[in-house]
């Protein structure tokens, strides 16, 4: 593993995100907690038939996943 995982927060419009980072096997997956209440998330990045993109674990919540997914990028960019 080149870095060690991480822990971090992030704001989706005032919502609190509490990001755990896990690595498995050989993809990083992120356990969000939301500030709302809502159903915790799980995401990771897939290599799909149309490129890598954010997917829900388990499926359904892809909306959730690719929004989230993007700012977690932002978060490691400014990094």
């Amino acid at each position: 593993m080149l870095f060690n995982n991480e822990n971090f927060s992030l704001d989706l419009d005032g919502i609190v995100l509490s990001v755990y980072e896990h690595t498995v096997g050989t993809s990083q997956v992120f356990h969000i907690i939301f500030s709302d209440n809502r159903t915790p998330l799980s995401l990771t990045r897939a290599l799909t038939r149309i490129g890598k993109t954010w997917v829900s674990l388990p499926q359904g919540r892809q909306k959730e996943a690719e929004e989230i997914g993007g700012l977690i990028v932002e978060h490691f960019k400014k990094k």
